[in-house]
């Protein structure tokens, strides 16, 4: 990022529970050890996502084509930049081992061109 450029948040949230129980979910296994959390995005921008979290957990990002980025194991890290290319919006996957429970925050951005 240059010196002027600003980040642009697309999507923040504090105090999500990975790993709850939950037997009325549609998971089918009443619990909720992987989460998505989808956003939209503007075309040709790099979006990067930041996570800190109690415990270990797994990171993904992905585009309308697949996974684009991953990293495992982590209570905190910051993945990308990765390229929005002419995708309209992008998802962000968090997983827990069953079993465990954390509580996770998450924001991701844009850079500004």
């Amino acid at each position: 990022m240059g010196f002027f450029s600003k980040e642009e948040t697309v999507f923040e949230q504090e105090g999500i529970r990975l790993g709850e129980f939950d037997p009325t979910n549609s998971t089918g296994s009443c619990y909720f050890h992987i989460l998505k959390f989808p956003f939209d995005v503007k075309k040709n921008r790099m979006v990067r996502v930041h996570v800190v979290s109690e415990k270990p957990i797994d990171v993904a990002l992905a585009s309308p084509e697949g996974l684009v980025g991953e990293v495992g194991g982590v209570t905190e890290t910051t993945i990308g930049p990765y390229s929005t290319k002419n995708y309209p919006d992008m998802c962000v996957f968090l997983g827990i081992t069953p079993g465990e429970k954390s509580t996770v925050s998450v924001k991701a951005w844009l850079d500004s061109k």
